[in-house]
């Protein structure tokens, strides 16, 4: 009992980290947004599960957006090293980006963190 416990904080806690990252990159799309910065590419905050991680992608605004139609889907580096395959399987590599699907209790901490998710129901 004690090891699904703890194997469910994990998976809590990966889904929380990312939903921080995706934070900041919420904000970085309202700042591209309002400079007409949709089409060119952007640093974006790299939203794996690791919390010390601080590295930047290129994406689009659109690129982004896409990724961001779903509240479990995260964009992260194209590399192994920033996915965690216990709670997240990888559904779609770019060269300069990867696109990682939450499940499980990872997948239910970032729907619950979702930020616009959040301003859905608000403006709703």
């Amino acid at each position: 009992m004690a090891e699904g416990t703890a194997t469910a904080e994990f998976e809590r806690r990966a889904g929380k980290n990312q939903s921080l990252f995706r934070e900041v990159n919420e904000r970085v799309d309202e700042v591209n947004q309002g400079h007409a910065l949709w089409l060119t590419l952007s640093d974006w905050v790299c939203e794996c599960a690791d919390e010390t991680c601080t590295e930047r992608i290129e994406m689009t605004g659109e690129e982004y957006s896409t990724v961001r139609e779903s509240p479990i889907r995260f964009a992260v580096m194209p590399s192994e090293e920033h996915v965690v395959p216990e709670v997240e399987r990888v559904v779609r590599k770019e060269s300069r980006y990867w696109v990682v699907e939450k499940f499980g209790q990872a997948a239910a901490a970032a729907k619950k963190l979702d930020p616009r998710s959040r301003h859905r129901s608000v403006d709703t």
